[in-house]
């Protein structure tokens, strides 16, 4: 009796080389996942749940227009398939174009409005605008038969590029009967999931505002929905220069809802001696359109060209009124040592394309 050869593709079982293949992809082995799924594919072309795995994978490597091609071969053939319409949504988000991965988003939050995951990555997107304007103002209540202060800021944001995003600010302030206007510039780059930012500002009088600034800092994601921060600062004052060196970790939990964030301040003051202390928030989404926030520190902070050690907490919360709109309220309460302070801040927020 003579026993013919049979191919590896037919002698092995393509549900079982599938089921593999997807638990490779989920220990993080994409390569092996990738491999496995090619040879599922010859056995069955049509499979459409090994196209779409083997398109998570390929995004998992970075290799997104790769896995957009396999994401769309999967809706061409299951138009429903709102995976595959989330998996679009994050390749265009790897490459930068938001407003496509905000439009797939939007399809897939159409097919299945119910699903956790496809409401947060839509939230979680915000809308692709190409401004974004906010006016804020404050007024702040002072301990110790001390006068009020009063802020205002308008900033605006506009998005050059896919990735880049440049902003002015400017900032009226009023402190124990002394006026400034502070004025910034901004410039952000994103990097795949993280991104950098440079700032400088400058008052026009300079009575107790910096005479000139300097910021920069970094967003690198690591692991796990953990990312690592750093901000440095330096800033001119009349009664000397201040600078600063922070570095932080941010954490976004249960689908995006919930961030966390820590800083670690240090502080080189107007008389070059080194103070530190801390700050942390947490932000909530309470739902779609409400989020949540409340902030704590106890660190150095420059005012008046006087560092002192200040321990604050606040709670804020942002309504989007609209998809174009949102409004802001805030509390805050500090312990400046020789007097408190309470505010009470409005805000409101325009974007728009």
């Amino acid at each position: 009796m003579i026993v013919q050869d049979v191919p590896v593709e037919v002698r092995i079982d393509p549900t079982a080389l599938y089921e593999a293949a997807v638990a490779d992809r989920l220990a993080g082995r994409n390569e092996e996942a990738i491999e496995k799924l090619d040879r599922v594919l010859q056995a069955r072309p049509g499979d459409v749940d090994a196209r779409l795995n083997r398109g998570l994978a390929l995004l998992a490597m970075n290799r997104s227009v790769e896995a957009e091609s396999d994401f769309r071969t999967v809706l061409d053939v299951s138009p429903d398939y709102v995976d595959a319409r989330i998996g679009l949504a994050r390749a265009a988000q790897r490459r930068g174009d938001r407003k496509q991965a905000w439009s797939e988003a939007g399809r897939a939050l159409a097919a299945a409005p119910d699903r956790p995951d496809v409401q947060v990555l839509r939230q979680a997107l915000g809308l692709p605008t190409d401004w974004r304007v906010d006016f804020d103002v404050s007024r702040s209540r002072l301990g110790a038969g001390l006068p009020d202060w009063s802020d205002a800021r308008f900033a605006a944001v506009r998005r050059i590029h896919d990735r880049w995003n440049f902003g002015v600010a400017a900032e009226w302030t009023e402190r124990f009967g002394q006026d400034d206007v502070f004025l910034e510039g901004r410039l952000d780059h994103r990097i795949g999931a993280g991104g950098v930012y440079v700032a400088m500002g400058a008052a026009v009088k300079a009575d107790y505002r910096p005479q000139a600034s300097l910021r920069a800092g970094a967003d690198v994601p690591l692991a796990g929905g953990i990312s690592a921060t750093l901000d440095v600062s330096a800033a001119r004052f009349a009664s000397g220069t201040v600078q600063s060196l922070q570095p932080g970790l941010a954490a976004e939990l249960v689908r995006g809802r919930l961030r966390l964030a820590a800083r670690w301040i240090n502080v080189w003051d107007e008389m070059d001696q080194r103070r530190d202390g801390y700050a942390a928030s947490i932000q909530w989404a309470a739902t779609d359109r409400i989020r949540l926030r409340l902030d704590t520190a106890d660190a150095p902070e420059t005012s008046e060209g006087v560092t002192v050690d200040v321990g604050a907490v606040s709670l804020g919360a942002e309504v989007n009124l609209t998809d174009q709109t949102s409004l802001r309220f805030g509390v805050l309460k500090e312990d400046r040592g020789a007097y408190d302070r309470e505010a009470i801040s409005l805000g409101l927020g325009w974007r728009f394309w």
